[in-house]
């Protein structure tokens, strides 16, 4: 019984997520029965559309076995030059998207280059461009904040639509989009096959240079996606936009069964692991706890998973070779017998 519950949480890490958010969701609704309400999940859902969006589009590249620490510092330079952009004299609606969005494209590319074709290890490439992301967006503000977005761009963020708000319902879609190119592409099953096999992709003939690109620049797409609301929802563009955003990213990707040796997850897993961390921190704030305590349960979580994830490995590992060494007991004592 024990082996075939871990076996199905490995399989299927987003179900013991959904579980985790259903009991802390009845145990804050216990000590406060005002959480448990529709419009609480939606506001969840609402608030949480960013994380969702930036954590789908890392967990591409963490399912690759790489990793994209510079998610936070592009976020911020994308909506900061949006947001300029907004300020001009009769912004367009289409080239407001094309400048926020393209930016993550750019800062994507730039990434996937350095990675795969430039040989620079990710973390050490994706640090880089996190203090070059930033450092561009101090020179480009000079350190000022752009605090004055269109009114009816924040009100687009504000209609609600069947219960739910258009920014969860852009997210929703393109999650749907996104499991359904995993899933169904074969440039999606190429990403899955480099993080779970470099040399054996290589030796299948898979594009594996192109496949990393492709992947830092989902990340970098979904990043600028995610600057297009954080826009439209907080109105004001502070120099310190998106600070942060990475850890909790790669944290609720982590928790939502991506696993950061490469290969395995899912997008549902990963959306599910940015709404426990939204449920949190939305928690949190219902409880008047300071903010900071965000990071240091997301730091936490991360943690957790990873040693629990590398206990589960051991484990089994080890239940292997005991079934192997029982095999080879069986069969020396069957030779032994027909010996005899």
């Amino acid at each position: 019984m024990k082996q075939k519950l871990i076996n199905l949480i490995l399989r299927r890490p987003e179900l013991l997520t959904v579980v985790i958010i259903v009991l802390y969701y009845l145990c804050i609704g216990i000590v406060n029965p005002q959480f448990i309400a529709m419009d609480t999940f939606v506001r969840i859902l609402y608030n949480g559309t960013m994380l969702i969006l930036v954590t789908a589009g890392v967990s591409a590249v963490i399912i690759t076995k790489n990793i994209d620490a510079s998610i936070g510092s592009l976020l911020g330079l994308a909506a900061t030059f949006g947001g300029s952009y907004l300020n001009t004299a009769d912004p367009s609606l289409l080239i407001f998207i094309m400048i926020t969005v393209g930016t993550g494209l750019l800062g994507g590319l730039f990434n996937g280059i350095g990675v795969a074709y430039c040989g620079v290890p990710s973390i050490i490439m994706t640090l880089g461009t996190l203090a070059l992301f930033r450092g561009l967006l101090a020179l480009y503000t000079g350190g000022s904040w752009i605090d004055t977005v269109p009114e009816w761009f924040l009100n687009f963020s504000r209609i609600p639509v069947l219960g739910l708000y258009y920014p969860t319902w852009i997210t929703l879609i393109l999650l749907g989009v996104l499991i359904l190119f995993f899933g169904r592409f074969r440039w999606g099953r190429y990403i899955y096959a480099t993080g779970n096999s470099l040399d054996g992709s290589l030796l299948q003939g898979i594009p594996v240079k192109r496949t990393v690109l492709l992947a830092f620049s989902l990340s970098g797409v979904m990043t600028g996606i995610a600057a297009l609301i954080f826009t439209s929802q907080i109105g004001t563009i502070p120099t310190q936009a998106g600070v942060g955003m990475e850890i909790k990213a790669i944290a609720a990707a982590v928790i939502g069964g991506i696993s950061l040796m490469g290969g395995t997850g899912s997008i549902v897993g990963a959306a599910l692991g940015a709404v426990l961390l939204e449920t949190i921190s939305y928690s949190l704030v219902f409880f008047r706890v300071p903010g900071y305590w965000n990071s240091f349960i997301s730091g936490f979580l991360l943690l957790v998973i990873v040693v629990a994830n590398s206990r589960i490995e051991i484990y089994l590992r080890n239940e292997k070779e005991r079934e192997i060494d029982e095999k080879v007991k069986r069969r020396y004592l069957q030779l032994a017998e027909k010996t005899l």
